[in-house]
Parts: structure tokens; sequence; C-alpha cells
């Protein structure tokens, strides 16, 4: 069991957590036997309880996924390393496709009416990073809307995949070939 020793240890292990059981399949129970922290303990930094406590873990991956995904696609690099680079964070977001899909585990259940427009307007700005560097390599707008969306669904599809079977070379495969498939947008 990890040692629970700052703020910052409970939310990463309340990402755990969460990805492991879902929000609804998260009890009390389930959360003090993974944190080794005892209700009351749990209680004292989420006054709000489980919703609070889901509240911080999406402020987390929500800060973690800007980090690595999101920003490097806002650089002055040239496509094909702001592509790379954006691979490479989605790897250490998802941990090789070990982690579960986060977007996938508060879109459904209860916490779908709580984070449905932030993961809305996640999903969306995400998509249109895509098309803005696409549409800079030259390809029509239509065109690097569905290549956008496709590249989304690929690696969310390939995460839902992975958490089935748990087979990860299943995850890598997807995202080198996003890679290589990009290659033929610069070469346009």
């Amino acid at each position: 069991m990890v040692k629970i020793v700052s703020y910052k240890d409970l939310v990463d292990k309340l990402i755990d957590i969460f990805c492991e059981y879902g929000y609804d399949g998260t009890s009390l129970t389930i959360l003090a036997k993974n944190t080794g922290l005892g209700r009351a303990s749990l209680y004292y930094h989420f006054p709000g309880g489980k919703e609070e406590m889901a509240n911080a873990v999406y402020e987390k991956i929500s800060r973690d996924f800007t980090k690595l995904v999101l920003s490097p696609l806002a650089t002055e690099l040239n496509f094909q390393t702001k592509i790379k680079n954006m691979l490479e964070g989605i790897n250490l977001f998802y941990n090789n496709g070990k982690r579960s899909c986060l977007i996938d585990v508060f879109a459904i259940g209860s916490t779908r009416d709580i984070f449905y427009s932030q993961i809305k307007n996640a999903a969306i700005y995400w998509k249109e990073s895509l098309v803005k560097i696409i549409v800079d390599e030259g390809v029509d707008a239509r065109e690097a809307l569905i290549i956008s969306e496709d590249i989304i669904i690929s690696i969310e599809g390939a995460l839902i995949f992975t958490r089935a079977t748990r087979d990860y070379s299943s995850f890598n495969r997807t995202l080198e070939k996003i890679l290589n498939s990009s290659t033929e947008i610069t070469l346009r």
C-alpha cells in the first residue's frame, strides 16, 4: 500500500482508485482501504465527500493533460515534432496504456452530469488544437477536422480496448500508427 504523506499523494492515489472503480463504484470503504486513511481523515481533507474528491482528481488530471498533451500542440516547433510530443505526453499521461481512460471514467454514471461541460470543452479544445496544426500544414479544414477526430478516437478507443484486454502493446501500436500517418500530412 502507498503511504499517503501529502495532499498531492492523496490526490494521486484517488486518481488510481477512480480509474479502477469509476466514480459510482468507488465507496468510502474502498477509498479508506486503498488510501490507508479512515473516513474521518478523508472527510478532513475533503469535507464535501466523494464529489469533492472527484473534483480534486478532475482538476489534477486536467492540469496534467494540458501540460502533457495540449501544450505541445501550441509550440512553435514543426508539425511532426508537435505530434510526436503530444503522443509522448499521451503515453506518459496514460502510463503506456495501463491507466484507464479518465475521460471515460468521468463521462459515464453520475459524474457525467458533474463534469459534462468540462469534458466536452476539453475534447473540443483538443480537436480544435489538432485541426489548427493540420490546417497549418496545408490540409483543407474539413479534412483536418476528420483527421483530428480520427486521431482522438483512435487513442481513446485504444485505451478502452486495452482496458478490456490488458493488451498494452495495442495502445503503443496505435500511437505509433498515428505518428507514422502524421508523416503523410507533412508530405502533401
